[in-house]
């Protein structure tokens, strides 16, 4: 996350209680209360005192204009984003029982619980290193070690395909995934998923599913590089490797609850732990929107407080906070339940359905729950609450594997018993995120 010029004037103006006199002292609160570092504050802090009025000039507004937080992906791009990760997620489960007909199930199935955790963890990485500012994805060419990842993923999984794809499998499901999200976060999420329903179609007209398979990496790699190329580079740096690392680390590890899960069955013929992903995105979806009036609610507030108000908002503040996360857990909560009975009626609605009543109601709040678990550790992570962050994954990794050594699995489902675990680990690290809201969103700027 970075903070715009408007967002460093309204940091200043909020910890002083008035306009800076000078770059310095302005530098000076950013460094402090803001957590930058010298080369970001200096050209802020600049910017900061040219919005400021000048000496002997009329007194500061009491009240300063609202500030909000410019990422890549609000509103409407967000939800176009969303869909087209769906699509793309909805039309690789196509591949499922085709693939398993062409190199045997066991193939296919390590393959889904391969890609699965590093396709997740790409994707959190990314998102941390590039997504999280304004006008991030252009900044991807000039990442070298990002380039030569993505230009050896595009050189070797192609014929990898031709020549061993049992191997290459991992490697062409994970060019989709992460490689979709690219295209989706530039705009083009509804020509993109249009690319795939013809693969979907072309695979159930009889095409080799290796050669639709292979299609699909193609366009998408010729997509990212489309969408990246175009895209002027902005000034700004990226984040930082260890932050951006460490997202990816947690994203991974979320990814690893469900394929260690023994619940979670990747035979290759049914694309149900895949299809049945698609509610916990969903809840996210929701809950992200009601995350951000974070950055109407809090920093407009917080920007017309002064340090010696400070103190007696504060409660106050904690509050609202804390009401705006509970707010995105329960909206998270609530649209995968409504999304997931909706998608248990369709699936036995369908003709030849194979998976029982009983076997997809724990499959659906199993998902649900590694969906909270995400949820969780994104919140802490974005806010900078790394160790918390770590705390979660962790404790959701240890009560699964808890309820599998001690029989509980057979009970209630492992990944319920990890979002128990890991709801239980974030109490601690989330009060003290919603305690004091100025240090929480300084940091997080």
């Amino acid at each position: 996350m970075r903070i715009t010029a408007e967002q460093a004037g309204a940091r200043v103006l909020a910890g002083l209680g008035r306009h800076p006199q000078d770059a310095l002292e302005a530098a000076v609160v950013l460094e402090a209360w803001g957590g930058l570092t010298a080369r970001t504050s200096l050209p802020l802090a600049s910017g900061a005192v040219r919005g400021a009025p000048a000496a002997g000039g009329a007194a500061p507004p009491r009240r300063a204009r609202p500030v909000r937080r410019e990422r890549d992906g609000d509103d409407p791009r967000r939800t176009r984003e969303v869909l087209g990760l769906l699509a793309t997620l909805l039309a690789t489960t196509a591949w499922f029982a085709p693939l398993s007909e062409e190199l045997g199930r066991d193939v296919a199935a390590r393959s889904w619980a391969l890609a699965l955790p590093l396709a997740l963890g790409a994707q959190w990485a990314l998102r941390r290193r590039h997504l999280s500012t304004p006008g991030g994805l252009g900044r991807l060419r000039r990442d070298r070690p990002l380039v030569v990842a993505g230009a050896l993923l595009a050189l070797l999984v192609p014929p990898g395909l031709l020549v061993a794809p049992e191997v290459a499998l991992p490697g062409a499901l994970l060019v989709t995934w992460v490689g979709g999200m690219v295209v989706v976060v530039r705009g083009w999420g509804l020509p993109y998923a249009g690319a795939l329903v013809l693969a979907t179609a072309a695979a159930a007209a009889g095409v080799p599913a290796v050669l639709d398979v292979l299609a699909v990496v193609l366009v998408t790699a010729a997509a990212v590089t489309a969408a990246v190329g175009t895209l002027p580079v902005p000034k700004e740096g990226p984040v930082p490797w260890s932050r951006s690392l460490l997202a990816g680390a947690l994203g991974a590890g979320t990814a690893l609850l469900v394929v260690l899960d023994p619940a979670v069955e990747w035979s290759g013929q049914q694309p149900f732990p895949v299809v049945a992903l698609l509610p916990s995105l969903l809840g996210g979806l929701a809950a992200s929107r009601r995350l951000d009036s974070v950055w109407t609610v809090l920093v407009a507030a917080l920007a017309v407080t002064t340090v010696q108000e400070r103190a007696a908002a504060r409660p106050r503040l904690a509050r609202v906070f804390a009401r705006i996360v509970a707010g995105a857990t329960a909206r998270l909560l609530l649209v995968a339940a409504v999304c997931s009975a909706l998608l248990l009626a369709v699936l036995q609605a369908l003709p030849g359905a194979g998976a029982p009543v009983r076997e997809l109601v724990p499959l659906l709040a199993g998902l649900a729950a590694f969906g909270l678990v995400g949820f969780l550790a994104g919140l802490l992570e974005t806010f900078t609450r790394a160790v918390g962050a770590v705390l979660v994954v962790a404790a959701a990794l240890a009560g699964s594997s808890a309820a599998a050594l001690t029989g509980l699995v057979d009970v209630v489902p492992g990944l319920l018993v990890a979002a128990a675990a890991a709801s239980a680990a974030a109490l601690v690290p989330l009060a003290r995120l919603v305690r004091h809201p100025d240090r929480t969103l300084a940091t997080a700027l």
